[in-house]
């Protein structure tokens, strides 16, 4: 039912790999000579060989994600330019589009089976079907540049955070920090920390001394200074390529897969949440400096932030983070996370022991529906290695469908993280921070899970609009603050005891806390990733137009040697380019839905239903601002977003 995980997968990846297009090739020039096209014998058939190939290089891209070496890191490097260079062969292919444009025509085809051929189509357009050869050509080779740049650049940052250590020979300037904190840090020579995410936050949040807060603040945010020449050829080539296909720049040009109607008025979406929200930013920075004032810090800086709002949170709100802590032992939150899935969803988990995993936290999981039948897969990776990519994220692997011979897939995906890791003496204990991140990706995970569409290309996350994708998931996150959900696994790991109300009262009052000031820092970086397409910007200009937005956007501005853009691997070495603002156009959708959850109690079986029937299972099978209507019966509000931030 559900394939073992290829450990061996970066063994000769290049040559598989080119053995799986060739062959892909000659099934589709076969496809082609049939008289009689239909959607059954000609697109289900193309539909499957694209996931023949996306079902063997998935594990490839995430080893290279997981477990980053020189071998994993070539047999990914190596399979780019042949997936970009058949990817760009088969979106510029006339016989194809002209076959998948005849049978657009076909009668009978259901609602899914029609969104695939609309996205397919839509595919051929950005794909540059229309254009004579010699474009199409330059269209190839700046699609495979792109995507040897975007390895590039990941690489880059990737290296550089692992590149940077500083040792505190004792614990003196560190005397606050959780013990779990200092045992992860503890070498023989004291005290050892990185730029990877929980060593840096831990650092930030808990160091005394303002010079050493500094200077490791200074080396993250001066990462990958290598990524300057990458970010400018990204640009470049983004522009040229938006240019051939037709459109003004990149950023019109990527809206065409969006369900917001224009990047006009993403943009304008974006300014009128950070006028409506600087106000309370700024309240909330006065309320921090002058708090810092009080620690002797007569000017707040970027690198003071998260250490004086800690002690701000702790003296005068009474708000300790690490209270929680011994509450949220992370097997205890994956164990909650999933009986609360169950309840919501009647669903339940069941452990796969003994399935290859290529590392040993990693857990595996089956899904069961009310009949106690696996119906999908799921693997965890939770815990950050030194050669483990930084950030949280879900992976699909195998997509739920019908494939061309009737036999039904099952799908698989994996959530990985990089919470703070066990070690012999003590488990992974998690912030709440954490939590939240762990059910956000479950969101992504359902997602893709749940689904009940036969067609692949519009079947889980696949053929959902960039600009919705998040909704699931930033929906699902929100229940990480609800009392009843925080019962199901917040207990003590070593008494056992259910976390206080008095403890849950606190996290949820403090919800809000310096809202405004995340909401307009999240502006900043949508707005610089709309704004850096007009034309092929140079890295200089591109740094200056990220400082222009600061001026009208944020309320703290950080120093002058801050090249935050060289380590923004959403936008250049991710997906995210010209789509960044998906985070609070999907969390506007997701505001909306969770206030709805909330209104009629969390387990509301009615509800819970609805948003499983017609989000959760129908995919990419329509598009979202139709499947948010189905569901709530009416458009979006978009000041349910400002209402859950306590912004209203």
């Amino acid at each position: 039912m559900f394939k073992d995980f290829p450990l061996n997968c970066t063994d000769n990846a290049l040559e598989n790999v080119t053995k799986i297009i060739e062959s892909n090739k000659a099934e589709i020039n076969n496809l082609l000579k049939l008289e009689k096209k239909t959607y059954m014998n000609f697109m289900r058939p193309l539909m499957e060989l694209d996931s023949r190939l996306n079902d063997y290089f998935t594990p490839v891209a995430h080893l290279n994600s997981v477990c980053d070496s020189e071998k994993t890191r070539e047999a990914f490097s190596s399979c780019l330019p042949a997936i970009s260079i058949y990817s760009s062969e088969i979106s510029q292919n006339k016989d194809i589009y002209n076959a998948v444009k005849e049978i657009s025509a076909e009668e009978g085809l259901n609602q899914e089976q029609s969104k695939v051929i609309k996205d397919m189509l839509e595919m051929f357009k950005l794909g540059g079907v229309h254009l004579e050869d010699s474009k199409k050509k330059r269209l190839t080779e700046i699609n495979t540049r792109l995507s040897e740049l975007s390895d590039t650049f990941s690489k880059n940052l990737l290296d550089a955070t692992n590149a940077f250590e500083i040792i505190l020979k004792d614990d003196n300037h560190i005397k606050n920090m959780p013990e779990s904190d200092k045992a992860a840090a503890k070498v023989q020579e004291g005290y050892r920390f990185t730029l990877q995410a929980p060593s840096y936050l831990a650092f930030m949040t808990y160091c005394s001394d303002r010079e050493l807060r500094e200077e490791v603040y200074k080396a993250y945010m001066t990462r990958a200074e290598n990524n300057s020449p990458v970010i400018e050829e990204i640009l470049k080539l983004k522009h040229e390529k938006a240019h051939i296909l037709g459109y003004k720049n990149f950023r019109t040009m990527r809206n065409e897969t969006m369900s917001c109607p224009s990047a006009e008025e993403a943009l304008s979406f974006l300014e009128k949440l950070s006028k409506k929200g600087k106000p309370f930013a700024e309240k909330e920075l006065k309320q921090l400096q002058e708090f810092a004032e009080s620690k002797n810090i007569s000017k707040l800086e970027s690198y003071d932030t998260a250490y004086i709002s800690n002690l701000l949170k702790k003296e005068k709100l009474g708000f300790d983070s690490e209270l929680f802590r011994p509450y949220f032992e992370k097997d205890n939150v994956v164990e909650g996370l999933f009986l609360f899935l169950q309840k919501l969803f009647n669903i339940n988990f069941q452990e796969v022991k003994g399935t290859p995993v290529w590392h040993e936290s990693v857990k595996c999981f089956d899904l069961l529906d009310e009949n106690n039948q696996p119906f999908a897969r799921l693997y965890i990776d939770l815990e950050a290695r030194a050669e483990k990519r930084g950030g949280a994220w879900m992976n699909n692997w195998h997509t739920g469908r019908t494939d061309d011979k009737g036999n039904v897939i099952h799908p698989t995906a994996f959530i990985v993280a990089n919470f703070p890791p066990s070690t012999k003496d003590n488990p992974s204990l998690l912030r709440h921070d954490d939590v939240h991140t762990l059910f956000h990706e479950a969101g992504h995970a359902i997602h893709h899970l749940f689904s009940k569409c036969k067609e692949a290309d519009v079947s889980g996350i696949n053929g959902v609009e960039w600009d919705a994708v998040e909704f699931p998931s930033q929906f699902l996150e929100n229940f990480s603050y609800e009392e009843k959900v925080l019962k199901l696994f917040a207990r003590h790991y070593k008494t056992g005891e259910i976390i206080p109300d008095e403890l849950i009262n606190k996290l949820i009052e403090n919800r809000n806390f310096q809202s405004g000031m995340f909401l307009v820092r999240q502006l900043e970086f949508g707005i610089f990733d709309l704004k850096i397409y007009d034309k092929d910007y140079s890295y200089k200009e591109v740094h200056n137009i990220l400082k222009n937005v600061r001026k009208d956007t944020a309320v703290i501005i950080p120093p002058d040697y801050v090249i935050f853009e060289n380590g923004f691997g959403h936008i250049f070495g991710g997906g995210y380019s010209a789509g960044y603002y998906s985070y609070k156009w999907a969390e506007m959708l997701s505001a909306d839905a969770y206030l709805t959850f909330s209104s009629h109690g969390v387990f509301h079986k009615p509800t819970a239903d609805k948003f499983k029937e017609n989000i959760l299972e129908k995919g990419g099978s329509n598009t979202m601002q139709q499947l948010f209507t189905d569901f709530m019966g009416r458009k979006p509000d978009e000041e349910k977003l400002l209402e859950l931030m306590g912004m209203k």
